[in-house]
């Protein structure tokens, strides 16, 4: 058989698996969900994320072929330590961020037919903080970076295995791998988006969900520490 096309194979195989840890979805999904995104919205954000986390992972893959496998595994585990930490922060501020923001808050009108508005004591600033545009950009491209930053580790054996069949079965290989793990977490985030959707219907959940989302983020963000220290 074509060592070229086993190679790709196994790539591809290897990404899918990859891609099935949920530090790569979750949290997007998440915040998908509190922002109200659309399926073809939260795709679109996924891919960015996927590009760049693709990005990272070939960019330490080629450090492992220039230096060592075990430099660029020593870069591969400080971006997710650093992922991770960045989980936890990213997921404890929105969940606190959210709670002082339903702790405070109380709807009332403002008369002259106007639609009905939700203040926090008496200021809409920490809503904005949460809901607004502005903070909906911002939350979202944090998340991305988080989520992207955070490398693929099963990409430099594979990586390794194709280089001393040439350049073009080398860069199939990572084309195989940039597609399989893109095409997954797109996939994948969107099934969780829409499960979560289903299961936040319930009106005690949905009041509260901007909260829960912080709490999961965070969590995911403390799995991966312990996945990287224990080897969970």
């Amino acid at each position: 058989m074509d060592p070229t096309l086993v190679l790709m194979v196994s790539a591809a195989i290897s990404a899918i698996l990859h891609t099935l840890v949920p530090d790569h979805e979750i949290p997007l999904a998440m915040i998908g969900r509190t922002h109200n995104w659309t399926l073809k919205k939260m795709a679109g954000v996924t891919l960015i994320a996927g590009v760049i986390h693709i990005s990272v992972s070939m960019g330490i893959g080629v450090v492992a072929l220039i230096a060592s496998a075990a430099l660029s595994q020593l870069i591969a585990n400080s971006a997710q330590q650093i992922s991770g930490l960045l989980l936890i922060a990213f997921g404890s501020i929105y969940a606190f961020v959210s709670w002082k923001r339903k702790k405070g808050g109380h709807f009332h009108s403002h008369g002259h037919n106007q639609v009905n508005h939700f203040h926090e004591n008496g200021h809409s600033e920490q809503k904005h903080m949460i809901s607004g545009e502005n903070s909906k950009v911002g939350w979202g491209a944090w998340i991305v970076t988080i989520v992207g930053i955070s490398p693929c580790f099963t990409l430099i054996p594979v990586l390794i295995a194709a280089v001393p069949y040439g350049l073009s079965t080398t860069l199939l290989v990572m084309l195989s791998y940039a597609i399989a793990t893109i095409g997954m977490m797109v996939i994948l985030t969107s099934i969780a988006l829409k499960t979560i959707q289903y299961v936040t219907k319930l009106h005690r959940i949905e009041k509260h969900m901007e909260i829960l989302a912080g709490l999961v983020i965070l969590l995911v963000g403390i799995w991966l520490i312990l996945e990287i220290n224990l080897g969970l």
